[in-house]
């Protein structure tokens, strides 16, 4: 059975994590979201989720917080290599139902290596 969980070894949560990010990473542009990402030489994937006030209420952006964090918690066995993940969110999120945000993350994770690189 796979593990499902979210540790923390699993969160990017250091600046200079999100610093070496945005520095070396490639960015993957959605309608509601980017996801800003580098391939690492860890044993596993790790996630940082970014929801500014622009986006919504406090409500609004937790609950954008906690779906991203289950997509990548119930798929993150599917990305191709380990890789950092920063997920920026964009207003037009809060708009979506569940599954339309899922699907929308869904394909975004799968396309990651598609992406441009951060300049």
């Amino acid at each position: 059975m796979n593990d499902e969980r979210l540790t923390p070894r699993e969160r990017i949560r250091k600046s200079r994590e999100f610093a070496a990010l945005y520095k070396g990473g490639y960015r993957a542009r959605g309608a509601h979201f980017s996801l800003i990402y580098r391939f690492t030489d860890l044993p596993y994937s790790r996630l940082a989720v970014v929801v500014n006030k622009k986006v919504g209420n406090a409500v609004e952006r937790n609950r954008v917080k906690r779906w991203t964090r289950e997509v990548f918690r119930r798929n993150k066995d599917a990305l191709a290599r380990p890789t950092d993940i920063l997920f920026l969110a964009r207003p037009g999120v809060v708009g979506l139902g569940w599954d339309a945000f899922k699907s929308d993350l869904l394909r975004a994770l799968k396309e990651l290596t598609t992406a441009k690189k951060v300049s």
